[in-house]
């Protein structure tokens, strides 16, 4: 999702896309990959977060409500394993795993596929975080190895438990711990609250949002016909410049209504699963205006950022120089979330670029953003192109 990293030392450097063997492309329309990110966004900070999502608070805290009138504790445990902000609660999410689910991949089959998957794969999915180093896969497991083994628990090899935790804050390692020694409880527990979600909330979308799902990836399956691959991926991309790892053979790109504008990616096992929001002028289309002369959902977009004072001493500071979010939020002197909210909604407005490099990212202003203003100002008052 869009993220931060720590303050940058060196000058970043563009990120090629067309390095190396060019990775197999796939766009799927799944409502899975929209069940799994809607939670995401319910489990988002209220204070800060909720604003990042078009959905809009009123649809969040209703969906709140509904699960929790189903299971009062579903939310809890969906909180404490995909994360909702509370100590110790992890980050994980399940987005990599619904393409290694066997067709058909709706929501029910995932679950029920989730429930037979190896217990290794769903710990690995689970306990990914950020900064556990290269070696993590392989030490985790050698752990889940050692834990599974016969002999009693006090004769196990706690050694190799307890390097592998110390890779995890100090606030995460109960959890963890409890995951690694238990993991088809932690399956268990998890996947009755997935299903009290699919139940309570998302069941009533579904109808709802697959049929522009297809049309998002359809308009994006063109749009991969029309254009070289690495102008193709620019565009897909949506914003985010994101450095091609050791071993990427594929990119799968998934359209979400839940997560507008914001985006949702995550490396696993060689693949990297992309899922961007819907278009918003396509949203748009399929509503018939009240006023013909309306302006359009990007031209809103880009302007109401662009009516932010803070949204503008942003640009400014990316004008000197890339910036990684804590850089930002020390000079504008405001909390990493409060500006977090800001980079998400100039990514989204097509005024900066984000740029994943080793888990970590950073934003540059995108160096169209006044002839994009003129452009669109022109075409909306219909006076053609600027001379």
């Amino acid at each position: 999702m869009d993220s931060h990293g720590e303050a940058r030392q060196t000058g970043p450097r563009a990120v090629d896309l067309r390095r190396a063997r060019t990775p197999d492309v796939s766009i799927v329309a799944c409502g899975t990959y929209d069940f799994l990110l809607s939670l995401h966004v319910v489990l988002a900070s209220p204070d800060i977060d909720y604003a990042d999502y078009d959905i809009g608070r009123e649809w969040i805290e209703a969906a709140r409500q509904r699960c929790s009138a189903r299971d009062a504790g579903a939310l809890a445990t969906l909180g404490h394993y995909l994360g909702d902000g509370r100590p110790g609660s992890l980050h994980a999410t399940l987005i990599s795993l619904v393409a290694q689910c066997p067709e058909p991949r709706d929501t029910a089959h995932f679950l029920d596929w989730l429930a037979q998957v190896p217990a290794t794969d769903l710990v690995e999915a689970l306990l990914d975080q950020d900064g556990l180093g290269s070696d993590w896969p392989d030490l985790l497991h050698a752990t889940l190895a050692s834990v599974a083994t016969d002999v009693g628990a006090s004769e196990r090899d706690e050694t190799v438990i307890q390097r592998l935790l110390a890779r995890y804050p100090a606030d995460l390692r109960s959890t963890v711990s409890a995951v690694l020694r238990d993991p088809e409880s932690a399956r268990a527990e998890l996947i009755a609250a997935l299903r009290v979600w699919d139940e309570a909330v998302f069941a009533a979308e579904r109808a709802h949002i697959l049929p522009m799902l297809k049309r998002e990836a359809a308009a994006l399956e063109r749009q991969r016909g029309e254009l070289p691959t690495d102008r193709f991926l620019k565009l897909a991309m949506r914003g985010v410049e994101w450095q091609r790892p050791v071993g990427l053979h594929a990119i799968l790109f998934a359209p979400s209504y839940f997560c507008r504008p914001a985006v949702f990616y995550h490396f696993w096992r060689g693949v990297l699963t992309f899922c961007y929001p819907v278009d918003t002028n396509r949203l748009q289309s399929e509503t018939p205006a009240a006023d013909p002369r309306a302006p359009s959902e990007e031209m809103l977009r880009f302007f109401e950022a662009l009516g932010d004072a803070t949204r503008l001493r942003i640009l400014r500071l990316l004008a000197e120089r890339e910036m990684y979010l804590t850089e930002l939020s020390e000079r504008l002197g405001l909390t990493k979330a409060t500006t977090k909210h800001h980079m998400v909604r100039l990514r989204a407005s097509g005024l900066v670029t984000l740029y994943d490099r080793d888990r970590m990212t950073y934003y540059a202003l995108r160096p169209d953003v006044a002839r994009r203003a003129a452009q669109l100002l022109d075409e909306y008052l219909k006076l053609g192109p600027r001379r």
